[in-house]
Formats: structure tokens, sequence, C-alpha cells
């Protein structure tokens, strides 16, 4: 099946980047597209500082440093989750302490946060929590930072596969008192590498410039990403909606995948990097679907047998262990399948189970 291609292959991309290359942009460290990019994403996520960055996992570290967190600290993460996060808490010499998946996503648990919150030990020893948004299915951030604000921790929300998603009518990012988006390759946004920072919080801005600025840009964005980045904000929204129209075709006419994605509610506002699906014969149905040239592999790694020289764990992580075991990932590039394409994609999900 021939989905559409990503990174994308829009003319107004080619054009984007020409005129950078025409300006001579493309040679300084910093041109009319970086600052044309971070000025969208403030408007976009509604912070008062972005700093665009080299990659979103380096956005991540430099979350967690310009929140205080430090050598002794312990950091808060989800069992299941993006591994780069679990090293960047080690990398800063900190600890990270290790909660079950919530139920009805594929994020943090806020229930045993809020066990952990009232441990007084944990509550002195914990400087701050990460929560990502996996999948298309948002964190319960509410009840995450409403955690962290009676606990007096930080919160970092890595946004990073979730562009333009919009939670309870704010902004995938806006949420956490540092949030980071990501421009991988394989991103809804993309530019090959890159990312952003994203704060409203003054000191937090002032210390991530102090350790960037050395004086030239420590750890930048090029021009020529910025310019291919600022033609996909501009679309961003549209794709959102198909994928979500892919999303919503596929649960509606696959009952095997309706069945197995009933605990976790998606919504139109979602932002779709992978859709994901369990099944207790996970690599028998990816080798079946790859068969059928869907862009289909397996979800992260659970960390629930991380050894406990490296981590705390509370309690026994048991519905990461299931998403470590069961999770299936497919594409956002065939999300974004319409017509005769998009059915054609539904019908093989369906056969895929007989």
């Amino acid at each position: 099946m021939m989905f559409p291609a990503w990174p994308p292959q829009w003319p107004e991309i080619t054009e984007s980047i020409l005129r950078t290359v025409r300006r001579g942009d493309w040679g300084r460290y910093r041109g009319e597209a970086t600052a044309a990019l971070q000025e969208q994403i403030a408007a976009a996520v509604g912070c008062r500082h972005v700093r665009l960055v080299s990659s979103g996992s380096l956005g991540i570290e430099l979350a967690l440093r310009a929140a205080g967190v430090a050598a002794g600290h312990q950091v808060v993460l989800c069992g299941y989750d993006y591994p780069g996060n679990f090293r960047a808490i080690e990398l800063l010499g900190a600890r990270p302490v290790l909660v079950d998946a919530d139920p009805s996503s594929y994020s943090l648990d806020p229930q045993p946060l809020q066990r952990l919150a009232q441990q007084a030990d944990a509550k002195t020893a914990v400087k701050a929590v990460v929560v990502s948004h996996l999948y298309g299915v948002p964190a319960p951030i509410r009840r995450l930072r409403e955690i962290c604000d009676r606990a007096g921790w930080m919160l970092i929300e890595d946004a990073c596969q979730t562009p333009g998603m919009q939670i309870e009518g704010r902004p995938a990012g806006a949420w956490g008192d540092v949030g980071v988006l990501s421009f991988g390759g394989s991103k809804p946004l993309t530019a090959g590498n890159g990312g952003a920072v994203l704060t409203s919080r003054d000191p937090i801005a002032s210390r991530l410039n102090a350790w960037l600025d050395r004086p030239s840009d420590a750890a930048p964005m090029s021009e020529l990403q910025a310019a291919a980045l600022l033609p996909q904000l501009d679309r961003l929204a549209e794709c959102n909606q198909i994928r979500w129209q892919t999303v919503s075709a596929i649960n509606a006419g696959v009952d095997w995948i309706r069945q197995a994605t009933a605990e976790c509610q998606v919504t139109p506002q979602a932002t779709f990097y992978k859709f994901a699906f369990l099944s207790e014969r996970r690599d028998t149905m990816l080798e079946t679907l790859r068969r059928d040239e869907l862009p289909v592999g397996p979800g992260y790694r659970s960390m629930h047998r991380s050894s406990d020289r490296r981590c705390d764990k509370v309690g026994t992580l048991d519905r990461c262990r299931i998403l470590g075991e069961q999770l299936c990932l497919l594409d956002h590039s065939a999300l974004l399948a319409t017509g005769p394409l998009r059915t054609q994609l539904v019908q093989r999900l369906s056969e895929a189970a007989s």
C-alpha cells in the first residue's frame, strides 16, 4: 500500500527552504525562519518563552536542568515511557522513580503519584515529575498538575509526539512548568532533528538562556530546519484532522481494535504520532500486518524490570508490563490515508484478526 510520503514532499517546504538559501540565512547563526518559528510556536501554545534546540531528547534534559533537578534528587516518570527520559534523569545524577501507567492512557497514573505525594520523605526528595502524552491519548494532565502543585514538585510535560493537540481547552505543552516538543525525523512536525523548550516562567527561561548562550547557541536549530517546519506548522491542524478521521474509521470498522482500545478515549483534538492497540499475540500480529505492507511496529520496552540499583519503583507496574509486551503501533503516515486508501487500510486491519 502506498501511503502519503513522510517526511512530506510539499512544494511549499521546498520554496521555504529556497527562500532561506536566497537570503543567505542558511549560513548565518540566526535568521528570519528561526525567529518566525519561535514566534508561531509561542502563539500556538500560549507561552512566553520558546527556546529552539537541537533535539527533543536534549530538550527534556534542559527542561530538567532548568527546573532545578540536580544530583541526589528524585524524578518521577511512568515505567512505560520514551527511554531517553529515564536516561536524561540519570545523566543529571538524579534518581528515576517509576510509577505505573494510567488504565485510561499510556501515561503516568495519578493515583500512585498521589500516594507518593502523601509520604513525607518522598515529598521532600522528589524534585520533578516527567509526564509524556503518548499515541494520541493525553495523560491525565490536570490531575497530575494539581498533585504537583500541592506537593511543590515541578512538572515537565513531554509533548514531543503531540504538537497541536488540545487537552481540556489548553495546548499540549502548556500544562507543565516546562514543555518540550520534538521535530525528529518521524514526528508529525519534522525537520530531521530539532526540538523546542517551552515555558512561561521567567526564571526557567533565564536559566535556559544562561546555559545555552556562550555567546553563540550551544545547541541550535538551523535556519534550514526552521524553514522546513514553518509550512508544516501551517498545515498541522489539517493533517491532525485527517489522522483523527482515519482513527475514527478504524475504530468504527475494526471490531477487534475497537475492543483493544476501549479503555483509552481519544478526541478530535488529538495528535496521532502513532495509533496504538493491544494484541496478546503481538509478534504474530505485527508480522501479519507487515505482510500487508502496513507501517507497524512494537511500542517501547517497559522499564518495570529496570535494576533497583538504577531506580525506585512504586508498586509492581503491571500495566507497564502489559504495554511493553502487547502494544502495537501504526505509523501516522498510514493515518494520513484518505478515500479508497483509507477504506483499504480499514479492511486489511479487520482481516488481520481472522
